[in-house]
C-alpha cells in the first residue's frame, strides 16, 4: 500500500512539475536559432571571406540543386554571384538557371563568347537607351556573370516568359534572319509589329513565323504570343507553367538526371511550397520535389536588403507598414558584412503560435537560410 501512495505522490509532482515547466514561444526559439545559428562574410569585390561564405560553398558540395532567392538589379549581388558560380562549378555545376527566357538566355550566353562582350551588349543596349533590352542583365556586372560563366563552362538555361522589354529586340531577330527577298515580302507586317511593340497582334506573330526557319526563333515568337497573355491577364499560373515546362524541356534531355543545377531568382520563385506572393506552386518547389525523387539535395537562400535609396532618400525596409522582409531578419542587418541565418533546425520546432508575424513563419516554412546584404540598393 505505502509503494502505490508512494508512485501516485511520484507521479502528481511530475505532473505538476511539467505543467509548470513554461513551454518556449516560437520567437523564444527563433532568438535561440539567431544566436546560435549566425554566421558572417566580408566582401569587398574579392573572394568573399568567413564561416558564411564557407557554408555557402558547402551547400554546392552537398546538393543537386542550390537556389538564390535574390532580390533583383543589384550590380553588387552581382559581382558576389560570379564568386558563387566560381564555388559551384569547383563542386561539379555546370548548369545555371536564371529568369529570362530561353531565347534570351541564348543570345546572353553568345554574347559572351564574343571576343568583346562589353562592345557588343553595348551596342545592342544603346539602339533603345531608355528601355531595358534584357531585364535583370543590364549593367557590365550582369555581363561579367555571363562571361564567367561561359569560361566555366555552364550551359545558361532560360526559363521564365520572354519579358515584355524584350520583344522589339526579338521581332527584330526574327525578321533579320529572313532572306532579302522575304524581308520586302514581309516589311509591312514587321512595321506593324514594332508599331505596337509592347502588345504585338497574334495573327501577324503567326505570320512571321512561317516565313522564319529556325526553330529557336519561332520558339521565341510563339513565346512572345504566351507571354503577352500573361501580362494582359496577369495570369500567374501560366507563368509558373511556362518555368517548370521550359525547365523540364531542358532537364530531360540531360544524359545524367542528378545534374547539379544552381537557380539564380527572384526569392519568391524559389520557395518551398507556395510562391511568396501569388500563392502557387512555383518552379523552386518543382525542384524541391524533383531532388526529393532523385533522392538528392535540395537548398534556397532568401536574400534581402533592408536599405533601398531612390533619388538621394534612403528608405528603410524596417520601418515601412507595408515592409519588404520580415522585420525580424532586418534587425540583423551589418554595414559591413553579409549575414547568415541557417533555419534549418527550426522548422520541426515551430508551433505556430502567433509569436512571430505571418511573414516570419512563410520564410521559416519556405527557405533553409536568410542572407542579410549589408549594401543600400539603388
Amino acid at each position: 500500500m505505502k509503494k502505490i501512495v508512494f508512485f501516485i505522490i511520484l507521479f502528481v509532482f511530475n505532473v505538476s512539475f511539467s505543467q509548470s515547466k513554461k513551454k518556449s514561444t516560437d520567437e523564444e526559439k527563433l532568438i535561440k536559432c539567431i544566436a546560435e545559428n549566425t554566421n558572417y562574410f566580408v566582401f569587398n569585390g574579392h573572394k568573399p571571406e568567413g564561416k558564411a561564405w564557407e557554408i555557402i560553398e558547402n551547400l554546392f558540395a552537398q546538393n543537386q540543386f542550390v537556389a538564390w532567392g535574390e532580390y533583383h538589379n543589384s550590380p553588387l549581388l552581382s559581382e558576389l554571384t560570379i564568386y558563387a558560380l566560381e564555388s559551384a562549378s569547383k563542386n561539379g555545376y555546370k548548369t545555371w538557371c536564371v529568369e529570362v527566357s530561353p531565347f534570351v538566355a541564348s543570345e546572353l550566353t553568345r554574347i559572351g563568347k564574343n571576343k568583346n562582350p562589353l562592345e557588343t551588349f553595348t551596342d545592342i543596349t544603346q539602339k533603345r537607351p531608355k528601355f531595358t533590352t534584357f531585364p535583370f542583365f543590364e549593367t557590365k556586372e550582369d555581363l561579367s556573370m555571363v562571361t564567367t560563366a561561359g569560361k566555366l563552362g555552364y550551359a545558361v538555361w532560360g526559363i521564365d516568359q520572354e519579358f515584355q522589354m524584350s520583344f522589339p529586340y526579338c521581332l527584330e531577330k526574327a525578321y533579320e534572319s529572313l532572306t532579302e527577298r522575304k524581308q520586302k515580302k514581309m516589311k509591312a507586317v514587321y512595321d506593324s509589329l514594332q508599331s505596337k511593340w509592347w502588345n504585338p497582334d497574334a495573327v501577324l506573330l503567326d505570320r512571321l513565323k512561317k516565313e522564319v526557319k529556325q526553330p529557336n526563333l519561332q520558339d521565341m515568337l510563339d513565346d512572345i504570343k504566351i507571354s503577352k497573355e500573361i501580362y494582359y491577364e496577369s495570369d500567374n499560373q501560366k507563368r509558373a507553367d511556362l518555368m517548370k515546362t521550359n525547365f523540364y524541356r531542358y532537364y530531360d534531355a540531360l544524359k545524367n538526371e542528378n545534374e547539379k543545377i544552381f537557380f539564380k531568382m527572384g526569392s519568391n520563385h524559389l520557395a518551398k511550397g507556395m510562391n511568396l506572393e501569388t500563392n502557387i506552386y512555383d518552379i523552386g518547389n518543382a525542384a524541391y520535389e524533383l531532388s526529393q525523387r532523385n533522392k538528392t539535395g535540395f537548398s534556397n537562400i532568401y536574400l534581402m536588403v533592408r536599405y533601398t535609396e531612390e533619388k538621394g532618400v534612403i528608405t528603410d525596409d524596417m520601418e515601412e507598414t507595408n515592409n519588404q522582409n520580415p522585420k525580424v531578419f532586418s534587425k540583423l542587418y551589418a554595414k559591413d558584412k553579409w549575414v547568415l541565418v541557417d533555419l534549418t533546425s527550426l522548422r520541426l520546432k515551430m508551433r505556430d503560435d502567433h509569436t512571430l508575424t505571418p511573414d516570419t513563419y512563410k520564410i521559416i516554412e519556405k527557405y533553409d537560410y536568410v542572407l542579410v546584404s549589408p549594401e543600400i540598393l539603388k
